[in-house]
């Protein structure tokens, strides 16, 4: 049996980084369909607990900084109850959102009390962006409500996975650079497509390997951040256990960071759909792996909590 153990670069996130860091998975709902949404195979607890069960979960961790996630969290009706407990209890909330609740009202009830928020707007071009999320952001609304959060100096990031036929090249991503900078962001997050193999575009190519930016993120890390045209751009690569568009590592480790369900518990990491299951699953994958029913890759990628 092969013992070697492959160490992930001690700056991934599977490599024990941004351990001070608390996500919160929020809800199951989403009003978004993206074609890579890793919530569709993850697993979901019958129980919701409640927003104050959630935040003494949350604070009882001694985490610091708290990123709320869904589904849409901005979907979540006691969200600005929740907000308010974690920051009194001086903690820095974050929030990743699609956007379609953004605007004047919705903040000014809700999200006075955040310390940053992250968009998912995966084209400049908000049409095009409705394409691939089948949403229809509203402009004025967006600009609104985000003119709102930096008067409060609550920090805004752009987040746009690149994909085939959308944001796809160096020039792409320079024109939704200046987009992010018109609406006011702080920074911009280009990010490679976790499940979506056949729109999967590689950073590394695309930018000719600046920044960087290379073929074995497990390896030689998986976030880069550099200043493109006076703002702050984050690259975030996928390794072979995210995307079989690159190679598995062999025998990767990972140090599970702290995911906070909606049931109220705390697991090691981002729970798959086979999370839990009988035993007898368990060892049948196992058994498939063994009779070569199913292959090694495979089997990792449905039983590794991510």
């Amino acid at each position: 049996m092969n013992k070697l153990v492959t160490e992930p670069h001690p700056e991934n996130f599977c490599g024990g980084n941004f351990q001070d860091w608390l996500e919160i998975n929020l809800l199951p709902e989403c009003n978004a369909k993206c074609s890579w949404c890793v919530e569709k195979f993850g697993y979901h607890p019958n129980h919701k607990a409640s927003w104050e069960e959630i935040g003494d979960a949350a604070i009882n961790t001694n985490r610091t900084n708290i990123i709320l996630l869904g589904g849409e969290p901005l979907l979540y009706k006691d969200l600005s109850k929740l907000i308010e407990k974690l920051s009194i209890n001086k903690k820095q909330v974050w929030i990743t959102t699609n956007g379609s609740k953004i605007n004047s009202q919705f903040v000014t009830e809700n999200l006075m009390k955040i310390s940053g928020i992250n968009i998912s707007i995966h084209h400049y071009d908000l049409l095009k962006n409705a394409e691939i999320t089948h949403i229809i952001l509203k402009k004025d609304n967006l600009i609104n409500g985000l003119e709102l959060l930096k008067n409060f100096n609550i920090k805004i990031r752009f987040n746009c996975n690149t994909i085939k036929g959308y944001i796809d090249n160096e020039i792409e991503m320079l024109s939704y650079i200046k987009f992010a900078k018109e609406y006011g962001a702080d920074s911009v997050r280009f990010a490679e497509l976790k499940i979506d193999e056949k729109n999967f575009i590689d950073l590394a190519k695309i930018l000719n390997y600046k920044y960087g930016l290379n073929d074995d993120p497990f390896l030689m890390g998986c976030w880069k951040e550099v200043i493109i045209d006076g703002i702050l751009v984050n690259f975030r690569q996928m390794c072979g256990i995210q995307t079989s568009c690159r190679p598995m590592p062999i025998n990767p480790k990972q140090y599970s960071k702290q995911v906070l369900y909606y049931d109220g518990k705390i697991y090691k990491g981002w729970q798959s759909s086979l999370f839990r299951l009988a035993d007898e699953v368990i060892d049948q994958i196992v058994d498939d792996v063994a009779n070569k029913k199913m292959n090694k890759k495979e089997a990792i990628r449905l039983l590794t909590t991510q």
